[in-house]
């Protein structure tokens, strides 16, 4: 690859010591609060700590920063001159000399990853029925839709309900049926990802890996057969990522984007995305935003971007009024929005043990004023800050009072920033304690949340307890169809095995994923593959959601976890040579068959 290509080393360096710096700082920052409980934000510690990520920053960074230059440098003649013998001979002589068409690949591995997962769903039939699924369960049954979870969901949920009393007679086998097209359509949205990873003539090495993952991969045992509105969350969310980077490859090479079925699926998933979680149109919108500062910015190839955005958007206001739709189809009442207010309930909490006088910490100074105590406790009522949880909101937020926020907002907001002022290690302090698990790859405290003394079984961090008496009363219960492989797989589950494996777990902790995703943008960074990073937008803006969020979930970083093996090498071209399709069937739109 031509040096003149890359971005100038200064810059490079920069971006990955920037990267490197923030790791080394979430990581003396994360240790330290698993080992003290309570970071003091003095002098000598912001030196330490800060001058300490800097250093360390800067040499992995640097070490990052030049191990790329050498590949770029090594493998990107081989990878563009692969490109070029692509173009040349077309797309015809590379499928026929591979023995299958895409098409024919993408339907085995959707045959051979729905197999794969098969053996879950019989050992948990008809389904986990874990997390928010009574709750939903509980609306349908009254035909009360409240839309703090998403109501398409719930309203699945109502489908598979009806579909076990008409039909079956039996309500389990609508559940079961539920978890059955559910897993099909996850593995659908992988074997789209496998179909596009063959269009971009991945190595057959790294088709094999992405294969393997998909079927090996424990989570996907669970996940797939979990009933949460997370799961089809993900799928949605596979699609649009993958949809939207194959769009953007196609514009690279033949300077326009793909025409005909690429343009659906990215329509038709970001409007699921926003309609099955609560979170999908705040992190497109971050998409949006970087689309549009590429129309605007992007000299060269604005009405290319400008057409995008055009589309994104479309995508968007169609999503946005679906829900709107769907909520007043169905009477639809609001829920609450503490949800949101996740963040701010954890910085308050902390600071009332910690400053309010409240005796449930010895460290408590007392040195809150009476009137911002009097507005927190009117925010938080029968003062359940004394329940605060570092890793975990939901023991405060429960007994939130959000008319507060709405309706005395200045006064909450004046109360809140002057606290911020007065005590900002603890602001820091509560976010960093419960985005540990996000944030630090040595963090365990994600592994435990769900593990209360005095409960059943199955909290571990693939949950899978059930909450057995509300929904046996509703005609769904356990009834497991291979027993053996249940105590297995609830034996890995609840004992949160993967923690035991040296090395290898790092591929299952939420901690490393936003690293990960980091380093590859560095490389597209580093390469100018700007236009490639314009995905990653929605994977970061989907991240900056979580971080507002209540807890680390496996739930939650799901999405991040499914798409990673399949984004990275299409958007970091592990190529053969040879090409898939030629220029004028990329123009003409036969591609997309």
């Amino acid at each position: 690859m031509d040096q003149g290509k890359l971005l100038k080393k200064p810059a490079g360096y920069a971006v990955l010591g920037t990267m490197g710096f923030l790791f080394f700082f979430c990581c003396l920052t994360g240790r330290d609060l698993a080992a003290e409980g309570n970071i003091l934000w003095t002098g000598a510690y912001l030196v330490r700590t800060l001058g300490l990520s800097l250093a360390a920053g800067a040499a992995l960074g640097g070490l990052v920063c030049v191990l790329f230059y050498r590949m770029a440098g090594s493998g990107g003649a081989a990878l563009e001159a692969g490109a070029a013998s692509g173009k040349r001979w077309g797309g015809w002589l590379w499928a026929r000399a591979s023995g299958r068409s895409p098409g024919r690949k993408a339907l085995g591995g959707l045959v051979v990853l729905f197999l794969a997962w098969l053996p879950g769903f019989l050992a948990y039939y008809p389904a986990i029925c874990a997390y928010d699924m009574p709750i939903q369960t509980g609306q349908l049954m009254a035909g009360i839709y409240i839309d703090h979870h998403p109501i398409a969901h719930t309203l699945l949920l109502k489908g598979a309900v009806l579909l076990g009393e008409n039909v079956f007679g039996n309500i389990n086998a609508g559940i079961g049926c539920y978890a059955l097209v559910q897993m099909a359509f996850l593995a659908s949205s992988f074997a789209f990802g496998i179909w596009c990873l063959c269009r971009r003539r991945t190595r057959r090495i790294w088709l094999v890996l992405v294969a393997l993952s998909g079927m090996l991969y424990p989570f996907h045992h669970y996940m797939s057969i979990s009933v949460t509105k997370d799961t089809i969350f993900t799928a949605f969310f596979f699609l649009q990522v993958m949809s939207l980077l194959e769009l953007i490859l196609g514009q690279e090479e033949w300077g326009e984007f793909p025409r005909g079925r690429l343009w659906g699926i990215y329509f038709f998933s970001t409007v699921g995305m926003i309609l099955f979680r609560n979170n999908g149109k705040y992190a497109f919108a971050v998409f949006l935003v970087l689309n549009l500062a590429a129309f605007l910015f992007g000299r060269k190839k604005r009405a290319v971007w400008g057409r995008l955005f055009l589309l994104s958007a479309a995508a968007f206001l169609a999503g946005s009024a679906a829900l709107s739709g769907i909520y007043r189809a169905v009477g639809g009442q609001q829920g609450d929005r503490r949800e949101m207010l996740s963040l701010p309930i954890q910085q308050l909490a902390r600071v009332m043990v910690y400053h309010g006088g409240v005796d449930v910490l010895p460290e408590d100074d007392g040195t809150m004023e009476e009137k911002d105590k009097n507005l927190v406790d009117d925010f938080i009522l029968n003062q359940a800050y004394r329940n605060y949880r570092p890793d975990f909101t939901d023991p405060v937020k429960s007994n939130v009072n959000t008319s507060v926020v709405r309706y005395r907002a200045g006064e909450f907001l004046s109360a809140y920033l002057g606290l911020f002022a007065q005590y900002p290690g603890d602001y820091v302090n509560a976010a960093l304690a419960v985005n540990a698990g996000y944030l630090y790859p040595g963090d365990v405290t994600h592994a435990f949340v769900n593990a209360q003394e005095g409960q059943a079984a199955g909290g571990g961090y693939a949950q899978t307890r059930w909450d057995e008496g509300t929904l046996e009363e509703w005609g769904i219960h356990k009834d497991s169809r291979w027993p053996g492989l249940y105590a297995v797989m609830e034996e890995w589950a609840d004992g949160n095995k993967y923690l035991d494996l040296p090395v290898l777990k790092y591929l299952f902790v939420p901690g490393v994923w936003v690293w990960l995703y980091l380093l590859l943008l560095g490389w597209l960074l580093l390469n100018r593959r700007f236009s490639r990073c314009l995905p990653l937008g929605i994977i970061f803006g989907y991240f900056l959601t979580l971080l507002l969020g209540p807890t680390v979930q496996l739930r939650y970083i799901y999405p991040m976890m499914a798409v990673f093996p399949f984004f990275l090498p299409a958007a970091w071209p592990m190529r053969r040579t040879g090409a898939l399709e030629d220029k004028g069937k990329q123009a003409g739109g036969q591609n997309d068959r």
